[in-house]
């Protein structure tokens, strides 16, 4: 049980770091693309500044080729209102025939980053008149380098956060480990206790219950009627507190790994059949017991064990049902033993589900039933030593329904 909540904490720890470490990495993802890209932008910017007195009016040679040079840090182009090329320095060789189009739906001064046959551009473009023909510029740089090195930068980051992640899982393990011994220690010396306690209230126990029957059974008859009605009732809570010792040893023991278990071969089907004719002979008429048995079904377990799984079963079922039907059901499919006990009593509610297996737990509209709230503890605990699971389907007025599996297993697991 430590250890399986050990690995849910660090489970926990791991995935409260992932979500911080992601947050993390696209906020500094996406800071840094913001501050490189305003820089820039502010450079741009100045380019735009310094070259538009120049480009103004004149100064533009109509019949001025494109000057290519593949070092220069930034370019331009120049457009007539009717989208002809006027002029241009270029840095990216046949961005010219493109640009154009790339840029078409652009507003005035809205930075543009744009993929351009595998390169990466950042591109400004300017409505203003340039001079009297209203020929309008496009400017830009390459930014392929910046984005591949955010890119090798994203990469790091990420492999440092596997790194990462693997170092604090093993921290987180070795963490949770200490954190949890404290608890396993005040768990164990509560274990303990119950399981001594309940050991060696076993003996007085037994000797009140046989005074009481020495009394009850006294020829001389010396006491009244009353007399013998109080120790009929002592008799009866002393069983019933013999019941909750039994039930306190038998948890006690399985918590401490020491309950014993055999491993027989046991026809399954024969003992579900007999149990339901033996159980169906104590149930009033109101409640009917159907079945549904396939037979031939072989399970390797203990059987004194299973009977008194479906027994609590069967006898939760009749409790809690005062008229109506009881179903069980017993199949084999791929590998797993399925058995089912379905009634159609008061039902449970969905927040009582959640808790009906934990140890003295009473559903609040089964609190006024007898009982030790210890039953479906135990019939758990019976399914979990034979590696089965038991889960519960129930609502409020419509019944609850039971289903066992259990694996198919060799004699020799």
């Amino acid at each position: 049980m430590f250890k399986q909540i050990q690995r849910k904490l660090t489970v926990q720890y791991l995935a409260f770091f992932l979500l911080f470490v992601f947050l993390l990495m696209i906020v500094l993802y996406f800071a840094i693309i913001a501050i490189v890209q305003q820089q820039q932008v502010q450079e741009l910017k100045l380019f735009h500044q310094k070259e538009h007195y120049h480009l103004m009016g004149d100064n533009i040679r109509k019949d001025r080729e494109i000057e290519y040079d593949a070092n220069r840090i930034y370019f331009y182009y120049i457009f007539t209102n009717r989208h002809k090329l006027v002029h241009g320095d270029e840095s990216i060789h046949g961005l010219s025939k493109d640009i154009d189009q790339l840029m078409v739906h652009a507003k005035d001064g809205d930075p543009q980053s744009i993929e351009w046959k595998g390169e990466h551009l950042l591109l400004l473009k300017y409505h203003q008149p340039l001079n009297s023909n209203g020929n309008y510029m496009i400017i830009g740089q390459s930014v392929t380098k910046e984005f591949h090195l955010l890119e090798r930068m994203m990469y790091a980051i990420i492999i440092l956060t596997l790194i990462g992640i693997i170092i604090i899982a093993f921290l987180s393990h070795y963490l949770a480990g200490k954190a949890m011994v404290p608890i396993k220690q005040s768990f164990d010396r509560q274990r303990k206790f119950v399981s001594d306690a309940s050991h060696e209230l076993r003996t007085p126990l037994t000797v009140f219950y046989s005074s009481l029957e020495v009394l009850e059974s006294d020829d001389e008859n010396r006491f009244s009627t009353f007399g013998q009605e109080v120790i009929t009732d002592l008799k009866d809570e002393a069983q019933h507190m013999e019941t909750l010792l039994e039930g306190l040893l038998f948890l006690a023991r399985f918590d401490q790994n020491k309950l014993p278990i055999k491993k027989d071969s046991i026809v399954l089907s024969d003992i579900v059949k007999n149990m339901t004719k033996s159980f169906e002979r104590t149930l009033p008429e109101s409640i009917k017991l159907k079945t549904k048995i396939d037979g031939n079904i072989h399970f390797i377990g203990d059987e004194t064990k299973i009977r008194e799984m479906l027994y609590i079963l069967l006898d939760n079922a009749a409790k809690f049902t005062e008229q109506g039907f009881i179903n069980v059901s017993l199949s084999s499919f791929n590998n797993k033993i399925e058995l089912i006990v379905e009634d159609s009593g008061i039902g449970i509610s969905e927040q009582d589900t959640q808790h009906i297996f934990e140890r003295f737990y009473q559903a609040t509209k089964n609190q006024q039933k007898e009982g030790t709230g210890l039953g479906l503890a135990i019939a758990h605990a019976i399914v979990l030593q034979h590696q089965g699971h038991i889960s519960v389907e129930s609502k409020l007025g419509q019944g609850t329904k039971f289903i066992v599996s259990l694996p198919i297993q060799n004699k020799k697991d």
